[in-house]
């Protein structure tokens, strides 16, 4: 098979396995890649070569296969007629076998490196250059199609930690973290050689990189995490520093440690004050008092919790070496926590009857604000009524002064009452003279005549008073029309 390869130029062949007696080889301008083994055949001194072919490739796959019997059939019978004593023969199955579906590879010649004489140079067991192509299959593939994403997935989990090796040297990561890392981006490029092999996805070399740079990554990422471990070791020389900065903490709580007095009335009344004479961070309220007291030893501490349980603070008690929490009957609750290192001691009280009654008082202020509000929304709702009352009555009086204009023919009402009232006086003056006249003047109707002049005066001036530059067009002509009759009527008197 592998002589009939070498010389065939329909085949090229991909790789020998002289161990498993089978062959991998491609065919120029189509996808995938054929195998052929030789197995025992039916009898003991015969043997049969059966072929895998890749299924994707149709009716030409099964066309090359046959080709491939028949030029091996043709090179048995000329090695038969050169080795006419050998006994074994060998037998081909038929070609229709396909045991597995290959991926698209390309078509490729790796058994032979370059023609010679315008032919291919059969590969020979012996020859060196196969053991160059298996050590290159190793490395690359051949494999056309699409880029296995498992390769492609390796490499940038291997550039990441190449990155975080070069990081590394600087921040000085912890040694598990680095070989976690290495762990997984070695998984990855395992598991993409997987996936790469002949006949399967493209991307041989990206995971060949990928290796590279893991192992690299992984070197690196070790020397510096070697590096920070060095560097967190205590020295002499860091000994002054530290028992600096011990020093300035104890003068900064010494600075806030102040005299203090425990109050004699409200929560902080409930407990036993400490035996400390100074504290910090002291802040008391309605119903809770908080301090921190100084210079406590454990000692104190215990003597502490010790006066608190005597204070009846046993209800749902936890208690640890440095901590006691706990209630009395009441519901009040306390807390203690010691701080050996700084020998200070945080106390805190909530009272319950302080925060009920806090409670209480807060409720009622929030009562009280409710109800002014509702009193003054009352009294907004009064006012709002009283406005839409006034606004509803001056329509109603603008409406009925519309309607008795429109009654009076558009005259203003009260310029109708003026001039009606002005000529029904004319008239009453008109008939008085025609009597008067009538009579000869008698003395007797002075005193009436001297009424009648008052009234007119009264009457007149009423009219006179008006401010005419208001009136309508309407009032003007009705004023016109009264005065032409009361004019035609002085006239007729005269």
């Amino acid at each position: 098979m592998v002589q009939m390869l070498g010389f065939n130029a329909s085949f090229d062949l991909v790789h020998q396995d002289e161990q498993s007696h089978a062959v991998t080889f491609s065919a120029p301008n189509l996808n995938g890649l054929f195998t052929a083994k030789v197995v025992p055949g039916e009898t003991a001194a015969s043997s049969a070569v059966e072929m895998t072919a890749p299924i994707d490739a149709g009716e030409t796959a099964q066309q090359l296969v046959v080709k491939f019997y028949k030029d091996l059939g043709d090179q048995l019978m000329a090695q038969t007629a050169v080795q006419a004593t050998s006994a074994q023969t060998t037998v081909m199955s038929t070609p229709t076998q396909q045991t597995e579906v290959v991926p698209p590879v390309p078509a490729a010649n790796i058994a032979h490196d370059a023609p010679h004489d315008g032919q291919n140079t059969p590969a020979e067991p012996g020859d060196h250059r196969a053991s160059k192509n298996t050590f290159m299959a190793m490395l690359t593939d051949s494999n056309p199609g699409k880029t296995s994403k498992m390769a492609i997935v390796a490499l940038a989990v291997a550039a990441a930690f190449l990155i975080f090796g070069f990081v590394a040297l600087g921040v000085h990561p912890p040694i598990a973290l680095c070989i976690i890392f290495a762990v997984i981006a070695a998984v990855l490029c395992v598991v993409a050689y997987l996936k790469t092999q002949p006949g399967k996805e493209h991307g041989r070399l990206f995971t060949a990189i990928a290796a590279g740079a893991t192992v690299i990554g992984l070197v690196l990422s070790l020397v510096g995490a070697a590096g920070g471990k060095q560097e967190s070791q205590p020295s002499a020389a860091a000994s002054p520093s530290s028992s600096a900065s011990s020093s300035a903490s104890s003068s900064s709580k010494e600075s806030r440690c102040q005299s203090f007095s425990w109050p004699a009335s409200g929560a902080a009344a409930k407990i036993p004050a400490p035996k400390a004479t100074k504290a910090m961070d002291v802040y008391e309220f309605a119903a809770s008092y908080s301090l921190t007291a100084c210079d406590v030893t454990a000692s104190d501490f215990e003597d502490y919790v010790n006066e608190l349980r005597g204070k009846g603070f046993t209800v749902g008690l936890a208690k640890s070496s440095d901590t006691f929490t706990a209630e009395n009957a009441a519901g009040d609750k306390v807390m203690v926590m010691h701080n050996p290192k700084e020998d200070t001691m945080s106390i805190s009280i909530e009272s319950k009857e302080d925060a009920d009654q806090e409670a209480q008082r807060k409720a009622e202020e929030e009562t009280a604000k409710q109800a002014e509000e509702q009193k003054k929304a009352e009294e907004e709702r009064k006012r709002q009524e009283e406005e839409q009352k006034r606004i509803q009555e001056e329509e109603a009086k603008k409406q009925q002064e519309a309607q008795n204009q429109a009654q009076s023919g558009g005259v203003t009402p009260a310029v109708k009452e003026a001039m009606d009232s002005y000529e029904s006086f004319m008239n009453k003056y008109c008939d008085f003279m025609e009597k008067y006249t009538a009579d000869g003047a008698p003395t007797s109707m002075l005193t009436d005549y001297l009424k009648m002049m008052s009234e007119y005066s009264e009457t007149t001036k009423k009219l006179d008073d008006m401010d005419q530059s208001t009136w309508t067009d309407a009032d003007m002509q009705y004023y016109l029309g009264v005065m032409n009759r009361v004019n035609q009527r002085l006239a007729s008197v005269s």
